[in-house]
């Protein structure tokens, strides 16, 4: 049997700089790089490739 995490919904802003949250848009995990910036770490990411993001941005993070 499988568990799998519960996701919590949270602004983009109230991450912290270095958190691992998950972008609904583009169905990929990301790392928060500074208040606009984040890296894809899943799918096709390496984490080297840097994507923007509003402030205002509903992200999720798995608990």
């Amino acid at each position: 049997m499988t568990t799998h995490p519960t996701r919590h919904r949270i602004l983009f802003r109230d991450l912290a700089i270095g958190q691992r949250f998950w972008d609904p848009i583009s169905a990929e995990y990301f790392v928060k790089e500074s208040a606009t910036m984040a890296a894809m770490v899943t799918g096709i990411g390496d984490g080297t490739v840097p994507d923007e993001f509003e402030a205002d941005d509903v992200v999720g993070v798995d608990e």
